[in-house]
C-alpha cells in the first residue's frame, strides 16, 4: 500500500483527516471506544463523530466490535481498528543478526524470522544486502502482504535524524537521506529511527500499563544505548541525537571507545567492556570455565572465541569469574542510571539488550550502585526492571514506530 492509497482511506480534506488521524490515535491509545466519547475527545458533536466513524467503517480503517455492556439503559455500540486493512514491517539488528516481524493495523504478530545471520557493516553492499532481505522476506509470505505494507521501520545504530531520515553514522553514502534510499530500494514507505529509541518504544507500547508514562530503556548490548519516553512519547531531541548515554565522559582509563574519544561510559558498563574485562582477567591468570588452562591463549584467539553470551551463559551455570565481571559492570552501570534518575524521575528504568539475560547478576549490583547514588526519595518514586519483550523491544519498537510515523504523516 502506498503513503498516497493510506491517505486516501483517511479522506482527502484536512480537516476530515485532522480529526480522523486522532479518532485512531486515540483508539491505539486507549482501545476501542464508543461514539459519545469520541465525540468528547474530538470535541464535536456525536452526529459528527458518528459521520466520520461510519466513513472510516466504510474504508476498513475502523470495524465495530459490538456493544458495550453497561448495567442499564442503551449498550453503545464500541469502535476500533479493522485490523486486517493495513500492515507494517519493523526491522531490527544486532551486530549479526537481522530481526524482521510483520503486523497489523492492531500490533498484533503476522508472521517472523528472528535471528536471521546477517553481518551489519557500514559498505554500500550491506545496505543492498539489508533491503534484499527485507524484500524476501516480504515476498515470502502471502501474495497479499506487499500491498497490505503501509509502511516498514528499520532500526539503525548511531546518530541519525528520524524526521529527515538522514543517518550519520551508518549507510551515509549520498546526499540523499538514507530513509529515502531505502524507501527506493525496497519499495515501500520506509522509515529510519534509533534502534534503542525504537526499543523504547516497543517496550512501552506493548507494555504501557506496566511501565507508566515516563520510561528509561538502558539498551546494554556490545554498546550503551539509552532510549527516552516522556509522556508517553519518543524523545529524540532537536536532531534526533538524544540517548547517547554510554558517550558520557565518565573515567580516566585511557580506555579507547569506538566512538574515537577515551574514557567513555560505554568502557566500562557495556557487552564490550564485559567482553574485554574477561580476557584480561584471563591473559592475567584468571580461570574459567570457558577456557583450558593448559592453553597458552592470544588475546586474538580469546576474542575470536569468546562472545558476549558465552559470559552470561557461563555466568548463569555459575562460573565465578564471569559473574564478578558482571556485578563489575553492573556497579558500573548503576551509579550512572542513579544520575538518570535524579534528572529524570522516571516511573520505570528498563534493563534491555544483550546483557539483561543475565538477570540478577547484573541487576543486584546494578540496585546497590542505585540505592548508594541516587536520590533516596527520587528512587523510591521508580521501578527497575529487566525487559518484558527482551530480543523482540527492538522489533516490535520498529513497527509501532512505523505505523506511528505514517499516520503522523498524514
Amino acid at each position: 500500500m502506498t503513503a498516497e492509497q493510506f491517505r486516501e482511506l483517511f479522506d482527502a480534506s484536512p480537516k476530515s483527516i485532522f480529526y480522523k488521524k486522532r479518532i485512531i490515535e486515540h483508539i491505539i491509545d486507549e482501545g476501542s471506544d464508543t461514539l459519545p466519547n469520541l465525540s468528547k475527545h474530538l470535541e464535536v458533536s456525536v452526529p459528527t463523530a458518528s459521520k466520520m466513524v461510519s466513513e472510516m467503517v466504510d474504508t476498513g480503517l475502523l470495524e465495530n466490535h459490538g456493544k458495550l455492556e453497561t448495567s442499564g439503559g442503551r449498550h453503545p455500540f464500541l469502535y476500533g481498528l479493522n485490523p486486517n486493512n493495513c500492515y507494517f514491517l519493523g526491522v531490527d539488528f544486532t551486530n549479526d543478526k537481522m530481526n524482521l516481524v510483520l503486523v497489523n493495523f492492531s500490533g498484533e504478530q503476522l508472521r517472523e524470522e528472528m535471528n536471521t545471520p546477517f553481518k551489519f557493516e557500514n559498505t554500500p553492499e550491506c545496505l543492498d544486502n539489508l533491503c534484499t532481505e527485507v524484500n524476501r522476506f516480504i515476498d515470502s509470505g502471502d501474495p497479499k502482504d506487499r500491498a497490505r505494507i503501509v509502511s516498514v521501520g528499520i532500526n539503525i545504530f548511531g546518530r541519525l535524524n528520524p524526521e529527515t531520515g538522514y543517518s550519520y553514522t551508518y549507510f551515509n553514502f549520498s546526499e540523499v537521506p538514507l530513509g529515502k534510499v531505502l524507501s527506493q530500494k525496497i519499495g515501500l514507505n520506509t522509515f529510519i529511527d534509533n534502534d534503542s529509541r525504537a526499543a523504547a518504544f516497543g517496550e512501552y507500547v506493548m507494555n504501557d500499563d506496566e511501565v507508566g508514562k515516563n520510561m528509561l530503556f538502558l539498551n546494554v548490548s556490545w554498546g550503551l544505548g539509552l532510549g527516552i519516553i516522556v509522556d508517553g512519547k519518543p524523545y529524540a531531541g532537536k536532531s534526533g541525537f538524544s540517548g547517547e548515554f554510554g558517550h558520557i565522559h565518565a573515567y580516566e582509563n585511557e580506555v579507547l571507545c569506538h566512538c574515537g574519544k577515551k574514557g567513555c561510559l560505554e568502557t566500562e558498563a557495556s557487552g564490550s567492556a564485559l567482553h574485554r574485562k574477561f580476557i584480561d582477567r584471563v591473559l592475567a591468570g584468571g580461570t574459567s570455565s570457558l577456557v583450558d588452562p593448559a592453553e597458552n591463549y592470544t588475546r586474538e584467539d580469546l576474542e575470536k572465541m569468546i562472545s558476549v553470551h558465552d559470559i552470561i551463559e557461563a555466568a548463569v551455570h555459575e562460573d565465578l569469574l564471569c559473574i564478578e565481571i558482571i556485578e563489575e559492570v553492573g556497579q558500573n552501570l548503576g551509579m550512572h542510571i542513579a544520575s538518570l534518575i535524579n534528572v529524570f524521575n522516571p516511573n520505570t528504568v528498563i534493563i534491555g539488550g544483550t546483557l539483561a539475560r543475565a538477570g540478577d547478576y547484573l541487576l543486584q549490583p546494578l540496585k546497590g550502585a542505585i540505592r548508594k547514588y541516587s536520590l533516596n526519595m527520587v528512587n523510591h518514586d521508580t521501578k527497575l526492571r529487566t525487559s518484558l519483550l527482551m530480543l523482540y523491544a527492538g522489533v516490535m519498537g520498529a513497527c509501532m514506530l512505523a505505523r506511528k510515523k505514517a499516520i503522523a504523516q498524514l
